[in-house]
């Protein structure tokens, strides 16, 4: 389950990748004659139109093939209007910012997903889940109810009631709950939770969902929200402020089991926060990756006249290489830490 987890996850964000890429291309007509997701040899494919659809055997990645995009035989053969190399630098950068992007949009639209079914914890103090066996159970705390004070202490807001339990651990605490309007005083004796080493009574706040308009704007805030942060993070990364970090798709596969145990919430936000640093990594001007071809793209917008193309591609292979040896030493690595080598 865990590996049909990763590669439904791995899955989708590459999709989304890939149709950015393919969405730009065909709006500004190029044409697109593969689409596919993983690599290696194909294991499906289908063809639509003037496109093939394929679904390769290595869950690693994926690309699109559009006439004129590298230095492949025919493409002479088709329309100038069809081919890559012949469109203005603008739609160029178009499409190959176009994977990126829909990177963060998936991003968005993940967290607005959760904002419009599963919604937010809220702030107010009132109860949206009791679990079993806890204190709260026991003593008759059920969902719905308000907490207007505890031992005395009017609370305000959920971290109120969080502040006054955490404090009171194998004392009896007088809860007064306000439920469907009439005033229950009930008795609880938070105890340790052993986890987080904290006072706890075992309860949640309740959710609170949102439109579909309120979602999508939340959405989008959120995503632009961990942006900052992972760009905060791979900052300091490299400047050695913060250790370089990294997984590789072992690695990947592993976390995507863990987080997935937590619950559907926390692998929905894992997706969004793994879609943001994918397209945060694609924008890198490292060689192979659409951050340098967008940088090979500006100088040729500055100079006027693009860039050899087969010293573009030289690059570009380069850094390809380099990408897949990095890939088997982080693999190595995830191997080491899963104490397989």
């Amino acid at each position: 389950m865990t590996i049909i987890l990763s590669l439904v996850v791995i899955g989708v964000l590459v999709f989304f990748h890939e149709l950015g890429h393919f969405l730009a291309a065909k709006a500004s007509g190029m044409l697109v004659q593969e689409f596919a997701l993983g690599m290696g040899p194909t294991i499906f494919s289908i063809t639509r139109g003037e496109t093939k659809y394929a679904l390769r055997m290595l869950p690693v990645g994926g690309f699109l093939r559009v006439v004129g995009e590298e230095n492949e035989d025919g493409k002479e053969l088709i329309p100038e209007s069809r081919r890559y190399d012949k469109k203005p630098v603008w739609m160029r950068m178009a499409f190959v910012a176009g994977g990126p992007i829909f990177n963060f949009v998936l991003a968005a639209l993940i967290f607005a997903v959760m904002f419009v079914f599963i919604g937010v914890p809220s702030t107010q103090p009132i109860i949206g889940s009791v679990s079993p066996s806890w204190p709260a159970a026991e003593a008759g705390l059920k969902t719905g109810d308000r907490i207007d004070s505890i031992a005395g202490v009017p609370v305000k807001s959920w971290s109120d009631l969080q502040q006054v339990v955490s404090k009171n651990s194998d004392q009896p605490l007088l809860f007064v709950v306000n439920r469907e309007g009439a005033e229950h005083v009930i008795t609880i004796i938070p105890k340790i939770d052993e986890t987080s080493n904290r006072a706890m009574i075992g309860v949640s706040p309740h959710n609170v969902r949102y439109n579909v308009f309120r979602s999508l704007f939340l959405g989008a805030k959120e995503m632009v929200w961990f942006t900052g942060e992972i760009i905060s993070v791979l900052t300091g990364m490299l400047t050695g402020r913060t250790p370089a970090e990294g997984a590789g798709p072992i690695g990947m596969v592993v976390m995507v089991g863990q987080v997935a145990r937590t619950g559907i919430v926390n692998l929905l936000s894992f997706a969004a926060i793994i879609s943001i640093q994918l397209g945060l990594f694609n924008l890198l001007p490292i060689p192979a990756l659409d951050g340098s071809k967008l940088v090979f793209l500006t100088l040729e917008g500055l100079r006027g006249k693009p860039i050899d193309p087969e010293r573009e591609n030289m690059v570009h292979f380069i850094g390809f290489v380099l990408l897949m040896a990095l890939l088997i030493i982080i693999t190595f690595k995830d191997l080491q830490r899963l104490n397989i080598f």
